[in-house]
């Protein structure tokens, strides 16, 4: 079964840091939104995934995360390949 964790929450709070610990624990893919992209810079996880607009919108580079780079369209094919997806705000 394939899950998809989509976290928004800013690395310094308590929700990102409990989504992330248990998306690592399940074996989950991450997808990291709006706030949650400034915690690509400092992880290496195989499974991680950034969106570009959010990165971009914050002002940071592709060049400044390990994580995968994807848009709007690649979520999408990510969210119907998932068995199951995870919202953690």
């Amino acid at each position: 079964m394939k899950t998809l964790f989509l976290i928004s929450s800013a690395p310094d709070t308590t929700e990102f840091r409990t989504a992330y610990r248990t998306a690592r624990e399940m074996h989950a893919d991450v997808c990291l939104l709006q706030s949650a992209v400034y915690a690509s810079r400092g992880l290496d996880d195989k499974g991680l995934f950034v969106m570009s607009d959010d990165m971009h919108l914050r002002g940071i580079g592709d060049d400044e995360t390990n994580a995968t780079v994807v848009d709007y369209n690649r979520l999408v094919d990510m969210l119907t390949e998932a068995d199951k997806v995870i919202g953690i705000f």
